[in-house]
């Protein structure tokens, strides 16, 4: 990949991703099933009367299965038109203790400890300041309120890391970085939080050619250095990332963690 190439790759942000991505997001069923989302809703465990944000929302559906609990919902995504599809689901199922606004997680638009719990799903990767972020999501959580978050997870190890965020990047270029399991943990504890459960699901694989068409991976040149790494790289495990090869077909695993965690129940506040 020429210089030029991987800078102009590097100027598309997430919300330019996932706004070409969103019709399709609304219609295949590792994004638009609820079996996929049921893990995460399950240790999350919303309660009727609970305040929750869903952070990087996308078209909503675990939005509109918390809010099918009882809780009040707040959706929150950057992307306008991943929000007009999570704004048609929830119309569609008649839901009504369910909103959504478009803002980042480094700037949320609440105040103070407005929620009892925040959710958010294969985002985290995305996120450019992750501890940032995390001071944030402290931040409108109530004392004792809960974040739990389901994404890939990475190596620590620099050779593993490096193979593994070069596809990364090739798969989604406002990919940031894919965190270890105890690098999470890390920037949770730093941001006021206590890890109280986690849990890795069972991953579906995706064929090559149907992630390249979800991507929309065009680039000749992306596509042959991409198909060239997931060879060199094949039944190689990079960090909870592999590829395989299942009846002569290239087949992908992103293994998940889903991560609980708590914030303390004293506020401590700079004065």
């Amino acid at each position: 990949m020429t210089e030029r190439h991987e800078k102009e790759k590097r100027k598309e942000t997430a919300k330019e991703v996932f706004g070409r991505r969103s019709d399709r997001y609304a219609k295949l069923d590792v994004f638009s099933e609820d079996k996929y989302y049921r893990p995460l809703l399950d240790l999350a465990g919303p309660r009727p009367g609970d305040r929750v944000l869903d952070l990087a929302t996308g078209t909503g559906l675990m939005a509109v299965l918390i809010a099918g609990t009882g809780a009040s919902v707040t959706g929150a995504d950057v992307t306008p038109e991943m929000l007009e599809k999570a704004r048609a689901r929830a119309e569609a199922t008649g839901i009504d203790n369910l909103d959504f606004v478009e803002a980042g997680v480094l700037a949320l638009p609440f105040p103070d400890e407005s929620f009892n719990l925040v959710t958010c799903r294969l985002a985290f990767h995305h996120f450019l300041d992750p501890a940032k972020s995390l001071a944030e999501i402290n931040r409108v959580l109530k004392p004792g309120g809960r974040f739990v978050m389901e994404d890939v997870f990475g190596s620590e190890d620099e050779d593993i890391r490096a193979r593994r965020e070069r596809l990364e990047k090739l798969f989604d270029s406002s990919h940031v970085l894919a965190y270890s399991p105890d690098e999470t943990a890390k920037l949770l504890h730093e941001a006021g939080f206590t890890l109280i459960d986690e849990f890795e699901p069972h991953t579906k694989g995706l064929p090559v050619d149907f992630m390249l068409k979800l991507e929309r991976i065009e680039d000749p040149q992306d596509r042959d250095e991409l198909i060239s790494l997931l060879k060199q790289n094949l039944a190689e495990d990079l960090g909870g990332f592999m590829a395989s090869e299942v009846n002569g077909e290239l087949v992908l695993t992103w293994r998940t963690l889903i991560v609980a965690a708590s914030k303390a129940t004293i506020s401590v506040k700079e004065g």
